[in-house]
């Protein structure tokens, strides 16, 4: 079974004339950005969600057009610089949230959310 190969980010359509809008799944300590001067891409971000019983965030951002194929690999190197980092969920995580956000948009945008726990 081949994996989907964009599974760290979604491509956000947007009408735009110079940028590529893009949401990333990263860690709060932001390893995407190294990856992202290695590969000589800037990057502005915008709004970031984060996942309050994890690591993960999700951060809205946009790049130059002319830099969607470095901004894409940066982000297909992603998942390497995370099981070394420890982040050994990190594919697991990715996963999950893109079948949650399948599910609602399939159910007409109610994302259905877990039970509270109790804490210990």
């Amino acid at each position: 079974m081949e994996k989907e190969r964009n599974l760290n980010y979604w491509t956000i359509r947007k009408f735009s004339l110079l940028y590529s809008y893009y949401a990333i799944i990263d860690t709060t300590d932001y390893l995407a950005d190294q990856l992202f001067v290695k590969n000589e891409v800037r990057v502005w971000f915008g709004q970031e969600y984060i996942c309050p019983d994890g690591p993960y965030c999700v951060i809205f951002c946009k790049c130059r057009k002319r830099d969607t194929g470095a901004f894409e690999s940066a982000m297909n190197e992603l998942p390497r610089k995370m099981l070394l980092r420890g982040h050994t969920d990190y594919i697991q995580f990715c996963e999950g949230l893109k079948n949650k956000i399948a599910a609602a948009w399939k159910s007409g945008g109610e994302l259905q959310h877990e039970e509270a726990r109790p804490s210990a």
